[in-house]
């Protein structure tokens, strides 16, 4: 009876000692508290803990140079603005309440899990939730690189950027970017998958193949793109001396608009085919190979055993490639940067190469965090809706 006892004490929620309970409205009580002070001062531009000093030395000597034609580059100075007093005191406030509440509602074993989970909880609110919060807040003022007297202009940034100017720019890096994921996507998935039918073979000689076909993905984004520069110099490159010998003119691909984009993905079809061979092939691996002998039993050929059983019994695999894909490709930067740095004109200018330019080139950080967050809400709706047909069409029992 009192080992029963005992472990009925045990599954109590831990909110019935009143000690315990006492801790738990402390805790609610003061995250209250220090959440509306952290507010407060987020609302009124931070508590001004943090020393300007060294932003300001820095936004002056960025001035100094740009007068004098030397070319800068970075955010030096933007850290001030980013690891705030009252946002560190928001998510304290934020982190006493769940735990308050959270002790007052699970048992004890529960609770203890779900302070193994705090730390990267509150890692995640200051360093990924928080500034996406942030970036909406600098959408709404006049900020500028390198000056901290900014003030709120209300919609003016998204007029500018719908009805102004801006729209032009924002249509045309958009029609960039979504040239440049369709291509991947092609080389993702089709080239992908047909190279995993061609390596489908488990013997020596096709795992060399498979491994080198595979390695592009290990290399980084930036060493590769500095390699292509080379193999894609107009008067230089290896690619044009190979047209020349057989016979054809060569190309100034990364100077040129009508051929630039086309040279960032020669890089794009290096690295990225390998990776859909990879998974294409590891799922091919799982399909049993009763439906092939009973397929080529009823007369089926290749064609017709791919089309009925291989392509239907890949699709989970497909979405995941579709999706994981499509916003890696949305969101491509390094290659364009390196290569070309959204040029020549506006022939790469992808989105995330705009905004990027527009911060730390044009120094118009309000611009640039409207165009961000435009542009996160157009890739969260492009993937709810991708994983919600997935979910509706895909059978992930098969």
């Amino acid at each position: 009876m009192q080992a029963a006892k005992s472990i009925g004490v045990n599954k109590r929620p831990l909110g019935h000692s009143p000690l315990r309970r006492a801790a738990a409205i402390a805790m609610i009580v003061f995250g209250v508290i220090f959440f509306v002070a952290g507010v407060y001062g987020y609302l009124v531009n931070d508590l001004r803990c943090v020393n300007q000093e060294l932003f300001t030395r820095v936004a002056a000597a960025r001035k100094a140079a740009l007068s004098a034609g030397t070319s800068v580059s970075g955010g030096m100075g933007l850290l001030s603005e980013y690891l705030k007093t009252a946002c560190i005191i928001m998510i304290l406030g934020i982190a006493l309440t769940l735990l308050g509440v959270m002790m007052l509602a699970l048992r004890r074993e529960r609770y203890i899990d779900f302070l193994c989970i705090v730390p990267a909880m509150i890692f995640f609110m200051m360093f990924v939730y928080y500034p996406i919060i942030d970036l909406v807040r600098i959408s709404f003022t006049d900020m500028k690189l390198g000056n901290d007297n900014f003030k709120q202009v209300g919609f003016k940034n998204y007029k500018w950027l719908f009805q102004g100017s801006g729209w032009k720019y924002f249509f045309q890096s958009l029609k960039i970017t979504i040239t440049y994921t369709f291509w991947e996507l092609v080389f993702t998935l089709v080239i992908g998958m047909l190279l995993a039918l061609l390596f489908n073979h488990m013997t020596r000689y096709f795992n060399v193949l498979r491994a080198a076909v595979f390695m592009p993905k290990y290399i980084a984004v930036s060493t590769s793109a500095i390699v292509f520069l080379w193999i894609l110099h107009g008067n230089h490159g290896i690619l044009n001396h190979l047209l020349n010998m057989l016979g054809f003119e060569g190309v100034d691909w990364l100077n040129k608009e009508d051929t630039a984009l086309a040279g960032i993905l020669f890089l794009t079809f290096w690295r990225v085919t390998g990776y859909g061979m990879m998974i294409y092939l590891s799922a091919m691996k799982g399909i049993p190979q009763d439906y092939y002998e009973a397929a080529a039993i009823d007369g089926a050929d290749g064609v017709q055993r791919f089309r009925h059983i291989t392509v239907p019994l890949l699709t989970p695999t497909t979405v995941f490639l579709l999706v994981t894909t499509f916003i890696a490709s949305m969101k491509v930067f390094q290659s364009v940067d390196v290569m070309t740095g959204g040029g020549p004109g506006k022939a790469t200018n992808v989105m995330v190469q705009w905004i990027y330019n527009t911060a730390f080139h044009d120094f118009r950080m309000e611009r640039s965090a409207t165009v961000s967050v435009v542009f996160f809400i157009i890739l969260l709706v492009c993937t709810a809706l991708t994983m919600k047909w997935s979910n509706r069409k895909t059978n992930y029992d098969q």
